[in-house]
Parts: C-alpha cells; structure tokens; sequence
C-alpha cells in the first residue's frame, strides 16, 4: 500500500484550496450555459474535489458550508412569477418554489464529515432557517442521508407537515405527527394546511435495491402544482421489479421536471415509461460514501447522455429555472 508524506499532503491541501477557489468563482460569476463544455470540464474539477480522502480537509468544508448559504439567500430572493425554481442543496435534498408554494425533498443536514470541527451549531442555524422558507417537506426513504430527524422535527416544530415513506422516524418522539400517504399511485388532492394551497399528489410503491433480490420502501412521489406543473422525485429509486409501474407513469400524468438519483437502475427504460421534460439528476459526489461509491459528475453525464438537453446537472446549492413556455 502506498502511503503519503506529509509533503504529498501538504501538496492536496494547497490544491484543493484552489480548486473550491475556482469552482466557487465559476459557479457565482458564470451565466449557467447548463450544456456548454466550461461547464462540464468545471463539473469534472469538482470531481476530482470531492474524490480527496476523507477525512476531507477545511477548504472542501467550506466550500460546501458556502453553497449551503449560497442557496439559502437565492431561495430567499428568488420572486417566482411563472413555472418552478428548482434548487439541488446536496444530494437528494431539493428545493422546489412555485409563486403558491416551497417544497423540500428530503433536506438533510450536510454529512458531518463535511462540518468543520465547532462549527455544527452554524449548519444547524442555515438548516432551520432554510426550512422558514419551506412549506411542507417529503421524505423518500428512511436512510440517514435522506431523512433527517433534525429536519423533520424543525418542520413539525413550524407547524408545517411532513410526509415521509411508512418506517421513517417511527422511534422518535414525533412519529404521530408524520403523514402517511397511500403508496398506490392515486392520483389525491392534498390541501397543504399552513398556507391553504391545494395540490394533486401521486406516490407509487418504490424501491432501493440494497443487494440484488433486498428491497426497501423508497416513495417515488409526483406532484401538480397549482399552475399545472408536474414535479418528480425519485428518491432513491433502484429496483427492476418496480417496472410493473414505471412503465406506464406517462399513462397517468405528465411529467415536467424529474429529480432523480443518478444511479437508478436502468435509466433509459425509466425516462421511457416517465417520460419528463427536464431530468435533474442527483445523488452526485455522496461524500460519506467510499471513493469509489461517490458517483462522480463524468459517470453521471454518461448515464444520461442519450437524453441530450434535457438532462441538466446542476452544482451544489445551485438552481434551475423551468417554465413551459420557454421550453
């Protein structure tokens, strides 16, 4: 096994510096250009980032805990006249703003292995403050990297309802005031209580594969949103037996914009039998995960790369406008 000096680590420490550097200037000065090749090759840098050993050094720490305010303050000033704003915070976690309504797709807290030593009480302030802007919150699964207790009761806490997949947070103390929904892929409407907007919303009965014939529940949840845009969030969607539905979403509804886990078990079948308009993948550059298991920027846009311009990746706390007149 080969080991590094101290001087090889003082040599990653100084590059990864200039890397978060780069790519925080790219991101905070460049117009988004969402296909152009300066932005992929800045998409790449931020693999060769994020694929540093844990434990990760400050300057990455930071640069997460920037996006992290970066986002917070977009949200906060964004005015959304027409379509959706779609922001990806990290992960799986999404924010979805509409002029009636803010939908948080399992917000999670940042990894502690990407929080500075002292420094939770601050992620923890940005948490809360970004779930003020939120109006209710869906939960897909109940991993720890999609459903977090903090968040979920902080939601509760602001009397803002939380729908979460049936074995999430049934230890806590909050449990009873999580909502069930049927997994049946009806279509229901659903009057959201804290700011009286109604919207249509659909889960099917998904799956993430953990071995090959293992599965757990993982909501696949699709929502129209009062101004007839339809949002959908994977979860962690990776089960070949869920095609007994997925083949036929397009059948029940139209979908615009899909967030979905890049490593989702045969993508070309799913796009077929969901048909979106936009597909946002996520689950890119898992920084809890092994090297080798955080799926970089360049495998992803080769997982998509037979659905063209209708894939965009998005960086960390990053945003995307969708309007279907513009499309």
């Amino acid at each position: 096994m080969i080991s590094l000096s101290l001087k090889d680590l003082e040599y990653y420490k100084s590059q990864n510096m200039i890397f978060s550097e780069e790519l925080e200037e790219y991101f905070d000065n460049e117009e988004p250009g969402y296909h152009s090749i300066e932005r992929r090759n800045a998409l790449y840098l931020a693999d060769a980032l994020a694929h540093y050993p844990f434990p990760h050094d400050d300057s990455l720490k930071e640069m997460f805990l920037n996006r992290v305010r970066k986002a917070l303050d977009s949200i906060r000033e964004t005015k959304v006249e027409t379509g959706v704003v779609v922001w990806n915070i990290y992960n799986m976690s999404y924010i979805v703003k509409t002029k009636d309504i803010t939908i948080a797709f399992d917000l999670i807290r940042l990894t502690h292995s990407l929080i500075k030593e002292n420094d939770e009480d601050t992620h923890n302030n940005l948490t809360q403050k970004m779930i003020e802007l939120c109006d209710v919150l869906f939960v897909s699964h109940n991993h720890d990297d999609h459903a977090d207790p903090f968040v979920a009761k902080e939601f509760l806490a602001q009397n803002k309802p939380v729908i979460a997949v049936d074995d999430a947070f049934r230890q806590e103390d909050f449990s009873s005031g999580i909502t069930r929904w049927p997994t049946d892929g009806a279509e229901r409407e659903y009057m959201v209580p804290n700011i009286n907007t109604q919207i249509l919303l659909r889960i099917y009965p998904g799956h993430q594969a953990i071995e090959p014939e293992v599965a757990i529940d993982n909501n696949f949840t699709v929502i129209t949103l009062p101004d007839n845009i339809t949002i959908a969030h994977s979860g962690d969607q990776c089960w070949k037996y869920d095609f007994t539905w997925i083949d036929s979403v397009h059948k029940d509804v139209d979908i615009d914009v899909l967030m979905i886990n890049t490593w989702t078990a045969f993508p070309d079948r799913l796009v077929k039998g969901v048909r979106p308009n936009i597909i946002l993948p996520g689950h890119i550059n898992e920084m809890s995960h092994e090297i080798g298991f955080r799926i970089p920027f360049w495998k992803s846009y080769s997982n998509w790369q037979k659905e063209g311009n209708k894939v965009v990746h998005l960086f960390w706390g990053e945003s995307y406008k969708y309007d279907r007149k513009l499309i």
